[in-house]
């Protein structure tokens, strides 16, 4: 029964969610063209701009909401003698409304994310944000209230610098290659130091010695699923995919730039239009080539005309000797 109705609150609140994401890009839609931004441009300053403006409204709920609510729960129990829990990132639920609340609203919109990653072909960004859903869920299901709502805070923070970057990234000069390389540093930056140092030693390695091993088993393989996606998509991974899979300026959208080909995405429009290109310079390059030859082959033709006149001015010319020759032979006999 709590299954059913926690599957029938995500579907609403899905449904919810993608009524408003189409409000708010028919809406940006309208601001971009009004303001001259390239067409190829509106679907991922959409996404970023939506994402943006998600993850500032939950970070600064999560802000308040543990501040206000977990944290006096917190001092509570740091204040007892015998405290119920070794470590107060296990703390359960002290408002079960409020948490499945919010619980569900991030699940369904990690959902409704994947389903547009695997839309636009981005799979390992899907099957990511469903491990993460997952995890949310068992979260849930444990009422780990404080370990769901850090977790979620500290993404959230992650998430809101990475989408700000990308967005400004997107409308930087194409030329500003210092510009890209400081925002690709920043992202490199805050990736590591939350999945290199903040989830291994606050919630990793914390978790793998929890005191219930059969209630935590699945939060553990989530978890570990999870990281291990983020590990595959991270920035320092598609730098070196970069370097040794995209060696024609074709493969990636960066080019032969690894800057470019880690801060933007690649949508199928930009697939399109990289194709189109590609198509109208073989189709130029080959015009050229026959352009080339058919001069080529003129000059061919033109260069065995003047040899044929030559040899029969060479020819003529002889013939008019000779008879000069002969007539003189003639007036001297004479």
């Amino acid at each position: 029964m709590l299954l059913r109705k926690a599957v029938n609150n995500v579907f609403w609140i899905c449904c919810l969610l993608a009524l408003l994401f189409s409000y708010f890009d028919k809406s940006l839609k309208h601001l971009l063209r009004r303001g001259r931004v390239r067409q190829l441009k509106h679907s991922q300053t959409i996404h970023h701009a939506w994402n943006i403006c998600f993850f500032t409204a939950a970070t600064i709920y999560l802000t308040l909401y543990h501040k206000l609510l977990i944290n006096p729960e917190i001092a509570n129990q740091s204040s007892k003698y015998f405290p119920q829990y070794n470590n107060t990132i296990f703390l359960t639920a002290c408002d079960v409304v409020k948490f499945e609340f919010v619980t569900m609203l991030l699940v369904a919109f990690d959902l409704n994310g994947a389903v547009g990653r695997a839309k636009h072909g981005d799979y390992s960004e899907a099957i990511s944000k469903l491990f993460y859903a997952s995890l949310l869920i068992c979260c849930f299901v444990l009422r780990l209230e404080n370990y769901s709502v850090l977790l979620n805070l500290y993404l959230g923070i992650f998430n809101l610098i990475q989408e700000l970057l990308l967005l400004l990234s997107l409308h930087t000069k194409e030329k500003s290659d210092s510009t890209l390389k400081l925002y690709v540093i920043f992202i490199f930056s805050s990736w590591s130091y939350l999945f290199l140092n903040v989830l291994p030693f606050e919630f990793l390695i914390p978790t793998l010695y929890a005191n219930s091993k059969e209630l935590y088993l699945y939060l553990n393989l989530f978890f570990w699923l999870w990281y291990c996606s983020c590990i595959w998509n991270s920035p320092i991974l598609k730098y070196f995919y970069h370097k040794i899979y995209h060696l024609q300026t074709n493969d990636c959208i960066g080019g032969e730039s690894s800057v470019r080909c880690i801060l933007f995405k690649d949508s199928p429009n930009y697939r399109h239009y990289r194709s189109v290109k590609q198509a109208y310079l073989e189709l130029k390059l080959f015009h050229d080539k026959s352009k080339i030859s058919g001069s080529r082959h003129r000059e061919g033709e033109n260069s065995s005309t003047k040899v044929l006149q030559t040899i029969k001015c060479v020819l003529a010319v002889k013939r008019k000797l000779k008879r000069m020759r002969e007539n003189r032979d003639q007036l001297c006999e004479d």
